[in-house]
Protein backbone atom coordinates (compact mmCIF):
# COMPACT_ATOMS: atom_id res chain seq x y z
CA UNK A 1 0.00 0.00 0.00
CA UNK A 2 1.00 3.65 -0.38
CA UNK A 3 3.43 4.68 2.31
CA UNK A 4 2.35 7.54 4.58
CA UNK A 5 5.51 9.56 5.02
CA UNK A 6 6.83 10.41 8.47
CA UNK A 7 8.95 13.46 7.79
CA UNK A 8 12.17 13.75 9.78
CA UNK A 9 13.33 17.04 11.28
CA UNK A 10 16.75 18.28 12.33
CA UNK A 11 17.49 19.87 15.70
CA UNK A 12 16.34 23.26 14.39
CA UNK A 13 12.92 21.82 13.48
CA UNK A 14 13.59 21.94 9.73
CA UNK A 15 12.13 19.04 7.72
CA UNK A 16 14.78 16.73 6.28
CA UNK A 17 13.58 15.45 2.91
CA UNK A 18 14.94 12.30 1.30
CA UNK A 19 17.38 12.82 -1.56
CA UNK A 20 15.64 11.84 -4.80
CA UNK A 21 16.69 10.87 -8.31
CA UNK A 22 14.08 11.66 -10.98
CA UNK A 23 13.82 9.57 -14.15
CA UNK A 24 11.54 10.24 -17.12
CA UNK A 25 11.30 8.13 -20.26
CA UNK A 26 9.84 9.84 -23.35
CA UNK A 27 8.75 8.04 -26.52
CA UNK A 28 10.01 10.93 -28.59
CA UNK A 29 11.67 14.28 -28.00
CA UNK A 30 8.52 16.40 -28.29
CA UNK A 31 5.94 14.34 -26.37
CA UNK A 32 3.94 15.95 -23.56
CA UNK A 33 5.76 14.44 -20.59
CA UNK A 34 7.53 17.09 -18.52
CA UNK A 35 10.55 16.57 -16.24
CA UNK A 36 9.88 20.03 -14.75
CA UNK A 37 6.40 18.90 -13.73
CA UNK A 38 7.82 15.72 -12.18
CA UNK A 39 10.30 17.86 -10.25
CA UNK A 40 7.51 20.16 -9.05
CA UNK A 41 5.60 17.14 -7.81
CA UNK A 42 8.64 15.56 -6.16
CA UNK A 43 9.58 18.76 -4.31
CA UNK A 44 6.40 18.54 -2.22
CA UNK A 45 7.79 15.52 -0.37
CA UNK A 46 11.42 15.02 -1.42
CA UNK A 47 14.64 16.82 -2.34
CA UNK A 48 15.39 16.20 -6.05
CA UNK A 49 19.17 15.94 -6.51
CA UNK A 50 19.41 14.86 -10.14
CA UNK A 51 17.05 14.43 -13.12
CA UNK A 52 17.51 12.08 -16.07
CA UNK A 53 15.45 12.00 -19.29
CA UNK A 54 15.72 9.13 -21.77
CA UNK A 55 14.10 9.03 -25.21
CA UNK A 56 13.33 5.46 -26.23
CA UNK A 57 10.54 2.90 -26.36
CA UNK A 58 9.67 1.30 -22.99
CA UNK A 59 11.92 -1.55 -21.86
CA UNK A 60 9.81 -4.50 -20.58
CA UNK A 61 12.24 -5.24 -17.72
CA UNK A 62 13.11 -1.78 -16.41
CA UNK A 63 10.91 0.76 -18.33
CA UNK A 64 14.22 2.56 -19.11
CA UNK A 65 17.17 1.01 -20.97
CA UNK A 66 19.43 -1.48 -19.16
CA UNK A 67 22.52 0.59 -20.07
CA UNK A 68 21.08 3.63 -18.30
CA UNK A 69 20.17 1.47 -15.31
CA UNK A 70 23.82 0.47 -14.88
CA UNK A 71 24.98 4.11 -15.07
CA UNK A 72 22.36 5.16 -12.51
CA UNK A 73 23.53 2.51 -10.03
CA UNK A 74 26.81 4.45 -9.71
CA UNK A 75 25.09 7.86 -9.56
CA UNK A 76 22.82 6.63 -6.75
CA UNK A 77 25.86 5.61 -4.72
CA UNK A 78 27.82 8.80 -5.46
CA UNK A 79 24.93 11.17 -4.70
CA UNK A 80 23.61 9.23 -1.67
CA UNK A 81 20.20 8.92 -3.31
CA UNK A 82 17.52 7.56 -0.97
CA UNK A 83 14.56 7.24 -3.34
CA UNK A 84 14.12 6.98 -7.13
CA UNK A 85 11.01 8.49 -8.73
CA UNK A 86 10.07 7.40 -12.25
CA UNK A 87 7.76 9.71 -14.20
CA UNK A 88 6.23 6.76 -16.07
CA UNK A 89 3.79 4.15 -14.76
CA UNK A 90 5.74 1.07 -13.65
CA UNK A 91 4.55 -2.51 -13.61
CA UNK A 92 5.25 -4.36 -10.33
CA UNK A 93 8.03 -6.36 -12.00
CA UNK A 94 9.68 -3.18 -13.40
CA UNK A 95 9.54 -1.59 -9.97
CA UNK A 96 10.92 -4.76 -8.37
CA UNK A 97 13.75 -5.05 -10.91
CA UNK A 98 14.76 -1.41 -10.51
CA UNK A 99 14.70 -1.64 -6.70
CA UNK A 100 16.85 -4.77 -6.90
CA UNK A 101 19.46 -2.93 -9.00
CA UNK A 102 19.33 0.42 -7.19
CA UNK A 103 19.07 -0.92 -3.61
CA UNK A 104 16.74 1.97 -2.72
CA UNK A 105 12.97 2.46 -2.84
CA UNK A 106 11.51 3.08 -6.33
CA UNK A 107 8.10 4.68 -6.97
CA UNK A 108 6.33 5.89 -10.10
CA UNK A 109 4.40 9.12 -10.79
CA UNK A 110 1.04 7.70 -9.71
CA UNK A 111 2.43 6.59 -6.34
CA UNK A 112 4.03 10.02 -5.90
CA UNK A 113 0.72 11.78 -6.59
CA UNK A 114 -1.07 9.46 -4.15
CA UNK A 115 1.47 10.28 -1.43
CA UNK A 116 0.89 14.00 -2.05
CA UNK A 117 -2.87 13.39 -1.86
CA UNK A 118 -2.38 11.68 1.50
CA UNK A 119 -0.41 14.69 2.73
CA UNK A 120 -3.16 17.14 1.78
CA UNK A 121 -6.28 15.08 2.59
CA UNK A 122 -8.04 16.74 5.53
CA UNK A 123 -11.72 15.80 5.39
CA UNK A 124 -13.24 12.34 5.72
CA UNK A 125 -14.39 12.48 2.08
CA UNK A 126 -10.93 13.41 0.78
CA UNK A 127 -9.36 10.56 2.75
CA UNK A 128 -11.91 8.10 1.36
CA UNK A 129 -11.26 9.31 -2.20
CA UNK A 130 -7.50 8.98 -1.80
CA UNK A 131 -7.88 5.50 -0.34
CA UNK A 132 -10.17 4.51 -3.24
CA UNK A 133 -7.63 5.79 -5.79
CA UNK A 134 -4.87 3.87 -4.01
CA UNK A 135 -6.86 0.61 -3.96
CA UNK A 136 -7.84 0.94 -7.63
CA UNK A 137 -4.16 1.43 -8.46
CA UNK A 138 -3.24 -1.57 -6.33
CA UNK A 139 -5.90 -4.04 -7.52
CA UNK A 140 -4.50 -4.99 -10.98
CA UNK A 141 -1.00 -5.23 -9.42
CA UNK A 142 -1.95 -7.14 -6.26
CA UNK A 143 -1.26 -10.70 -7.37
CA UNK A 144 2.08 -9.86 -9.00
CA UNK A 145 3.24 -7.75 -6.02
CA UNK A 146 2.61 -10.59 -3.56
CA UNK A 147 4.31 -13.09 -5.87
CA UNK A 148 7.38 -10.86 -6.25
CA UNK A 149 7.54 -10.14 -2.52
CA UNK A 150 7.71 -13.87 -1.78
CA UNK A 151 10.74 -14.17 -4.11
CA UNK A 152 12.89 -11.97 -1.88
CA UNK A 153 12.81 -8.68 0.05
CA UNK A 154 13.27 -5.55 -2.06
CA UNK A 155 12.87 -1.88 -1.03
CA UNK A 156 9.17 -1.01 -1.24
CA UNK A 157 7.97 -4.62 -1.21
CA UNK A 158 8.18 -5.24 2.54
CA UNK A 159 5.14 -6.90 4.09
CA UNK A 160 3.50 -8.14 0.89
CA UNK A 161 5.07 -11.57 1.37
CA UNK A 162 2.92 -12.08 4.49
CA UNK A 163 -0.23 -12.29 2.35
CA UNK A 164 -1.77 -15.17 0.42
CA UNK A 165 -2.17 -14.00 -3.19
CA UNK A 166 -5.91 -14.56 -3.66
CA UNK A 167 -6.82 -13.44 -0.14
CA UNK A 168 -5.00 -10.15 -0.66
CA UNK A 169 -6.75 -9.59 -4.00
CA UNK A 170 -10.19 -10.27 -2.52
CA UNK A 171 -9.43 -8.07 0.50
CA UNK A 172 -8.77 -5.12 -1.83
CA UNK A 173 -11.96 -5.75 -3.84
CA UNK A 174 -14.02 -5.86 -0.66
CA UNK A 175 -12.56 -2.59 0.65
CA UNK A 176 -13.15 -0.86 -2.71
CA UNK A 177 -16.85 -1.84 -2.55
CA UNK A 178 -17.12 -0.56 1.05
CA UNK A 179 -15.52 2.81 0.24
CA UNK A 180 -17.71 3.27 -2.85
CA UNK A 181 -20.82 2.77 -0.68
CA UNK A 182 -19.57 5.37 1.81
CA UNK A 183 -18.78 7.86 -0.98
CA UNK A 184 -22.22 7.30 -2.51
CA UNK A 185 -23.77 8.49 0.76
CA UNK A 186 -21.52 11.57 0.69
CA UNK A 187 -22.60 12.17 -2.91
CA UNK A 188 -26.27 12.05 -1.89
CA UNK A 189 -25.62 14.63 0.84
CA UNK A 190 -23.89 16.83 -1.72
CA UNK A 191 -26.88 16.56 -4.09
CA UNK A 192 -29.17 17.77 -1.30
CA UNK A 193 -26.81 20.67 -0.54
CA UNK A 194 -26.55 21.52 -4.26
CA UNK A 195 -30.33 21.50 -4.60
CA UNK A 196 -30.63 24.05 -1.79
CA UNK A 197 -28.23 26.30 -3.74
CA UNK A 198 -29.95 25.95 -7.14
CA UNK A 199 -31.73 29.29 -6.77
CA UNK A 200 -28.31 30.96 -6.87
CA UNK A 201 -25.99 31.26 -9.86
CA UNK A 202 -22.96 28.97 -9.64
CA UNK A 203 -19.42 29.36 -10.98
CA UNK A 204 -16.92 26.50 -11.04
CA UNK A 205 -13.16 26.95 -10.77
CA UNK A 206 -11.39 24.44 -13.00
CA UNK A 207 -7.69 24.32 -13.70
CA UNK A 208 -4.38 22.56 -13.76
CA UNK A 209 -2.97 22.03 -10.30
CA UNK A 210 -1.04 25.02 -8.88
CA UNK A 211 -2.59 27.48 -11.38
CA UNK A 212 -3.78 29.75 -8.55
CA UNK A 213 -7.42 28.66 -8.24
CA UNK A 214 -7.52 28.96 -4.46
CA UNK A 215 -5.92 32.42 -4.57
CA UNK A 216 -8.57 33.47 -7.10
CA UNK A 217 -11.32 32.05 -4.86
CA UNK A 218 -9.95 34.06 -1.93
CA UNK A 219 -9.90 37.40 -3.74
CA UNK A 220 -13.32 36.92 -5.36
CA UNK A 221 -15.00 35.95 -2.08
CA UNK A 222 -12.97 37.81 0.54
CA UNK A 223 -12.16 34.47 2.18
CA UNK A 224 -8.78 33.34 3.44
CA UNK A 225 -8.65 29.69 2.41
CA UNK A 226 -5.11 28.36 2.76
CA UNK A 227 -3.20 28.77 -0.48
CA UNK A 228 0.23 27.22 -0.99
CA UNK A 229 2.60 27.24 -3.94
CA UNK A 230 2.33 23.45 -4.14
CA UNK A 231 0.45 20.98 -6.27
CA UNK A 232 -2.79 19.32 -5.11
CA UNK A 233 -3.32 21.44 -1.99
CA UNK A 234 -7.09 21.43 -2.68
CA UNK A 235 -8.72 17.97 -2.62
CA UNK A 236 -12.25 18.81 -1.48
CA UNK A 237 -14.76 21.33 -2.74
CA UNK A 238 -15.06 24.78 -1.21
CA UNK A 239 -18.08 26.91 -2.09
CA UNK A 240 -18.35 30.61 -1.20
CA UNK A 241 -20.29 33.67 -2.40
CA UNK A 242 -18.60 36.30 -4.60
CA UNK A 243 -18.33 39.54 -2.66
CA UNK A 244 -19.17 43.09 -3.77
CA UNK A 245 -22.21 42.33 -5.96
CA UNK A 246 -25.93 42.49 -5.21
CA UNK A 247 -26.73 39.11 -6.75
CA UNK A 248 -25.64 36.05 -4.77
CA UNK A 249 -23.28 34.05 -6.99
CA UNK A 250 -21.63 30.96 -5.55
CA UNK A 251 -18.14 29.93 -6.67
CA UNK A 252 -16.67 26.46 -6.12
CA UNK A 253 -13.00 25.44 -6.00
CA UNK A 254 -12.00 21.78 -6.26
CA UNK A 255 -9.11 19.41 -7.01
CA UNK A 256 -6.69 20.50 -9.75
CA UNK A 257 -6.15 18.58 -12.98
CA UNK A 258 -2.94 16.98 -14.17
CA UNK A 259 -1.77 15.42 -17.42
CA UNK A 260 -1.33 11.67 -17.77
CA UNK A 261 -3.30 10.67 -14.66
CA UNK A 262 -4.91 7.24 -15.06
CA UNK A 263 -8.71 7.00 -15.44
CA UNK A 264 -9.17 5.43 -11.99
CA UNK A 265 -7.73 8.55 -10.33
CA UNK A 266 -10.06 10.87 -12.25
CA UNK A 267 -12.93 8.51 -11.37
CA UNK A 268 -12.05 8.58 -7.66
CA UNK A 269 -12.35 12.39 -7.61
CA UNK A 270 -15.17 12.60 -10.15
CA UNK A 271 -17.79 13.73 -7.63
CA UNK A 272 -15.70 16.75 -6.58
CA UNK A 273 -14.79 17.59 -10.18
CA UNK A 274 -18.47 17.41 -11.16
CA UNK A 275 -19.32 19.84 -8.35
CA UNK A 276 -17.51 22.53 -10.35
CA UNK A 277 -18.27 21.20 -13.83
CA UNK A 278 -22.05 21.28 -13.24
CA UNK A 279 -21.93 25.00 -12.54
CA UNK A 280 -23.74 27.63 -14.64
CA UNK A 281 -20.35 29.01 -15.70
CA UNK A 282 -16.80 27.57 -15.73
CA UNK A 283 -13.61 29.52 -15.07
CA UNK A 284 -10.60 27.68 -16.49
CA UNK A 285 -7.67 29.07 -14.52
CA UNK A 286 -4.24 29.02 -16.20
CA UNK A 287 -0.80 30.12 -15.01
CA UNK A 288 0.16 32.69 -17.67
CA UNK A 289 3.78 32.74 -16.44
CA UNK A 290 4.29 29.23 -17.84
CA UNK A 291 5.89 28.83 -21.26
CA UNK A 292 3.57 28.98 -24.29
CA UNK A 293 4.06 25.22 -24.77
CA UNK A 294 3.14 24.51 -21.13
CA UNK A 295 0.04 26.73 -21.28
CA UNK A 296 -1.08 24.93 -24.43
CA UNK A 297 -0.49 21.50 -22.88
CA UNK A 298 -2.40 22.40 -19.71
CA UNK A 299 -5.31 23.97 -21.59
CA UNK A 300 -5.60 20.76 -23.62
CA UNK A 301 -5.80 18.73 -20.39
CA UNK A 302 -8.51 21.03 -19.00
CA UNK A 303 -10.67 20.80 -22.11
CA UNK A 304 -10.16 17.02 -22.40
CA UNK A 305 -11.31 16.37 -18.82
CA UNK A 306 -14.30 18.71 -19.19
CA UNK A 307 -15.20 16.79 -22.36
CA UNK A 308 -14.88 13.45 -20.54
CA UNK A 309 -17.39 14.52 -17.91
CA UNK A 310 -19.68 15.98 -20.60
CA UNK A 311 -19.54 19.57 -19.35
CA UNK A 312 -21.66 21.91 -21.49
CA UNK A 313 -21.42 25.09 -19.40
CA UNK A 314 -20.10 28.37 -20.89
CA UNK A 315 -16.41 29.07 -20.20
CA UNK A 316 -14.15 32.00 -19.31
CA UNK A 317 -10.40 31.39 -19.57
CA UNK A 318 -8.70 33.19 -16.66
CA UNK A 319 -5.00 33.72 -17.35
CA UNK A 320 -3.68 34.23 -13.83
CA UNK A 321 -0.34 35.65 -12.60
CA UNK A 322 -0.31 38.43 -15.22
CA UNK A 323 1.95 40.38 -12.84
CA UNK A 324 4.74 38.00 -13.84
CA UNK A 325 4.58 38.49 -17.62
CA UNK A 326 5.23 41.26 -20.17
CA UNK A 327 2.81 42.83 -22.64
CA UNK A 328 4.68 40.98 -25.38
CA UNK A 329 4.01 37.63 -23.66
CA UNK A 330 0.30 38.50 -23.33
CA UNK A 331 0.05 39.18 -27.06
CA UNK A 332 1.97 36.00 -27.83
CA UNK A 333 -0.44 33.91 -25.73
CA UNK A 334 -3.46 35.42 -27.51
CA UNK A 335 -1.94 34.97 -30.98
CA UNK A 336 -0.57 31.44 -30.59
CA UNK A 337 -3.25 29.87 -28.38
CA UNK A 338 -6.37 31.46 -29.82
CA UNK A 339 -7.98 28.07 -30.54
CA UNK A 340 -7.86 27.09 -26.83
CA UNK A 341 -8.87 30.45 -25.31
CA UNK A 342 -12.58 30.95 -24.62
CA UNK A 343 -13.47 34.47 -23.39
CA UNK A 344 -9.89 35.09 -22.17
CA UNK A 345 -9.00 37.61 -19.47
CA UNK A 346 -5.64 38.30 -17.80
CA UNK A 347 -5.72 38.77 -14.01
CA UNK A 348 -3.50 38.70 -10.96
CA UNK A 349 -5.19 37.01 -8.00
CA UNK A 350 -2.22 38.01 -5.86
CA UNK A 351 -2.47 41.76 -6.53
CA UNK A 352 -6.15 42.05 -7.52
CA UNK A 353 -5.40 43.20 -11.07
CA UNK A 354 -8.47 43.05 -13.38
CA UNK A 355 -10.60 41.26 -10.75
CA UNK A 356 -13.41 43.84 -11.20
CA UNK A 357 -13.30 43.18 -14.95
CA UNK A 358 -13.48 39.44 -14.28
CA UNK A 359 -16.58 39.89 -12.09
CA UNK A 360 -18.20 41.95 -14.87
CA UNK A 361 -17.34 39.20 -17.34
CA UNK A 362 -18.86 36.60 -15.01
CA UNK A 363 -22.10 38.59 -14.82
CA UNK A 364 -22.17 39.03 -18.62
CA UNK A 365 -21.71 35.30 -19.27
CA UNK A 366 -24.17 33.92 -16.76
CA UNK A 367 -27.51 33.11 -18.33
CA UNK A 368 -29.32 35.95 -16.53
CA UNK A 369 -32.59 37.62 -17.37
CA UNK A 370 -34.43 40.66 -15.99
CA UNK A 371 -37.99 41.20 -14.88
CA UNK A 372 -40.10 44.03 -13.44
CA UNK A 373 -42.91 43.81 -10.91
CA UNK A 374 -45.16 46.35 -9.20
CA UNK A 375 -46.06 45.39 -5.65
CA UNK A 376 -46.74 46.69 -2.17
CA UNK A 377 -46.59 43.23 -0.54
CA UNK A 378 -43.70 43.17 1.99
CA UNK A 379 -43.28 39.40 1.52
CA UNK A 380 -42.79 39.76 -2.23
CA UNK A 381 -40.37 42.67 -1.77
CA UNK A 382 -38.39 40.72 0.84
CA UNK A 383 -38.26 37.62 -1.39
CA UNK A 384 -36.94 39.60 -4.36
CA UNK A 385 -34.26 41.31 -2.25
CA UNK A 386 -33.12 38.00 -0.75
CA UNK A 387 -33.16 35.86 -3.92
CA UNK A 388 -32.47 38.17 -6.88
CA UNK A 389 -30.21 41.05 -7.87
CA UNK A 390 -32.14 44.30 -7.53
CA UNK A 391 -31.33 46.64 -10.40
CA UNK A 392 -33.82 49.38 -9.53
CA UNK A 393 -36.55 49.97 -6.92
CA UNK A 394 -38.76 53.00 -7.66
CA UNK A 395 -41.50 54.10 -5.24
CA UNK A 396 -44.84 55.41 -6.52
CA UNK A 397 -46.86 56.09 -3.42
CA UNK A 398 -46.86 52.85 -1.45
CA UNK A 399 -46.10 50.74 -4.55
CA UNK A 400 -42.62 49.44 -5.35
CA UNK A 401 -41.69 49.13 -9.05
CA UNK A 402 -38.82 46.66 -8.83
CA UNK A 403 -36.57 45.66 -11.71
CA UNK A 404 -34.56 42.57 -10.80
CA UNK A 405 -32.15 40.11 -12.39
CA UNK A 406 -31.88 36.34 -11.88
CA UNK A 407 -31.60 33.08 -13.80
CA UNK A 408 -33.96 33.11 -16.77
CA UNK A 409 -35.98 30.16 -15.43
CA UNK A 410 -36.30 31.88 -12.02
CA UNK A 411 -37.42 35.19 -13.56
CA UNK A 412 -40.08 33.35 -15.57
CA UNK A 413 -41.21 31.40 -12.50
CA UNK A 414 -41.45 34.52 -10.31
CA UNK A 415 -43.41 36.52 -12.91
CA UNK A 416 -45.73 33.56 -13.58
CA UNK A 417 -46.41 33.09 -9.87
CA UNK A 418 -47.04 36.78 -9.25
CA UNK A 419 -49.48 36.99 -12.16
CA UNK A 420 -51.66 34.43 -10.39
CA UNK A 421 -51.81 36.40 -7.15
CA UNK A 422 -52.72 39.97 -6.37
CA UNK A 423 -49.55 42.02 -6.04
Amino acid sequence: MIKILKLKRNYGGEIIKKRALLILRKDKKYDNKSIDELKELAEVLYRPIKSVVQIRKPDPKYQIGSGLVEKLVEIIKEENIEIVIVGNTLTPSQKYNLAKKFKVEVIDKVELVLRIFYKHARTKEAKLQVRLAELQYELPRAREKVRLAKMGEQPGFGGYGDYEVEKYYQKIKKEIATIKRKLEKVKEHRKIARKSREKFDSVGLIGYTNAGKTSLLNILTGEDKESKNQVFTTLTTTTRAIKGIKRKILITDTVGFMDDLPPFMIEAFLSTIEESANSDLILIVVDSSDSIEEIERKLKVNHEILSKINCKSPIITVLNKVDKISEKKKNEIIDKLERYLVNPIFVSARYGENIDLLISKILENLNLSTGTVETCDPKVISYLYENTEIIEDVMEGSTHIITFRAKEKDVNRILKTLRKVKL
